[in-house]
């Protein structure tokens, strides 16, 4: 018997371990599932109740002597009704559109991704937004970094990776 109770003990402790892998996130009692580089720390989380979200603050060498911050939020809102969802995007589009200095970058971009620069204050940002709808909820990426002079070109590749692999990851399927 004792074997037996190893054995599940065993089994109940890596299927824990793969649940909570590094980098493995989730909203919504796990319908929402994502995968973010491990490196990025969470600045802020909401898992329970209505609308929920993960903020990653992503650390960009150059940002220090700015005062600037990078930023990476998934949000998920339930929708009473899924014909809702553009409608709401639009909202979120038409306030882009209305920040300060906003200039839609077009090219080389997914359809299914908003790429602008608009203004924060006196710096200017580039902006990375998409939404999905999964079910009844709307799910909304938005990747946010100042445009910096002394962020390195590999700082910049790896955080578009990143970018990249958490829509790429919780893109319904």
């Amino acid at each position: 018997m004792r074997p037996f109770a190893l054995a599940i003990l065993t089994a109940a402790l890596a299927s824990t371990a793969s649940a909570q892998s590094p980098g493995a996130y989730s909203l919504d009692q796990g319908f929402i599932k994502f995968n973010a580089p491990p490196a990025w720390p969470v600045i802020m989380q909401k898992t329970e109740g209505d609308p929920q979200f993960v903020a990653f603050q992503v650390k960009d060498p150059a940002d220090a002597d700015s005062g600037e911050a990078t930023r990476v939020t998934v949000e998920t809102r339930l929708l009473n009704d899924s014909s809702n969802f553009q409608p709401l995007v639009n909202r979120d589009v038409d306030k882009a559109k209305q920040m300060p200095g906003y200039e839609q970058q077009a090219e080389g971009v997914d359809a299914t991704t908003l790429r602008y620069f608009a203004n924060s204050g006196k710096t200017k940002y580039e902006y990375r937004e998409t939404w999905y709808l999964n079910g009844h909820l709307l799910v909304h990426v938005r990747c946010a970094r100042p445009m910096l002079d002394k962020t390195s070109a590999q700082w910049i590749t790896d955080y578009n990776a990143g970018c990249a692999q958490i829509m790429t990851s919780i893109k319904p399927h």
